[in-house]
């Protein structure tokens, strides 16, 4: 490949690489597993938080806590916001990134309006290119701080999307 061709592929790299973390997010958000398991590669390795090291599509998906609480009501609705994003790597077919986000969780904690717990993540990824695309091969997931206040108002998505004119 020439210079151009190399700097071009890395730049197509970079994009499609962001785009899918940001997929990741979105789907959280919306409560799309199909979504959230399209960005990770079959045998995808993560460790989140405080819990054991997963290892296999279906185990990581099984460890998502998010659409077990949308699911019995414990949880309202996400909002996911990716900051800062980093590429400590990106060499052939192989890539590391570290991402910042704030993540807002609203809980139904019986009261009107639930609360909502906001936090810091910080996710460090290594991924690699696919015949379907970049996808995320292993996973370390932190939190950086968290902390809990009242809601004021949320909906959840349906109804978000439901009132939209067509």
């Amino acid at each position: 490949m020439s210079p151009i061709e190399l700097e071009l592929r890395k730049l197509t790299d970079r994009a499609a690489i962001h785009d899918v973390l940001a997929r990741y997010f979105q789907g959280l958000d919306r409560g799309d597993s199909g979504q959230v398991r399209s960005c990770f590669t079959d045998n995808v390795i993560a460790h989140y938080d405080e819990r054991p090291r997963v290892i296999g599509i279906e185990a990581v998906m099984d460890s998502f806590r998010t659409f077990r609480r949308i699911k019995d009501g414990s949880m309202r609705l996400t909002t996911h916001f990716m900051g800062n994003m980093n590429f400590l790597k990106l060499d052939g077919d192989v890539a590391e990134t570290e991402t910042n986000a704030i993540a807002f969780l609203v809980q139904d904690d019986q009261s009107p309006n639930g609360l909502i717990a906001m936090r810091s993540l910080r996710y460090v990824d290594r991924l690699q290119r696919t015949g379907d695309g970049w996808r995320i091969a292993v996973r370390r997931h932190t939190l950086d701080w968290s902390c809990q206040v009242p809601a004021d108002f949320s909906l959840t998505y349906a109804q978000r999307i439901t009132g939209m004119p067509a």
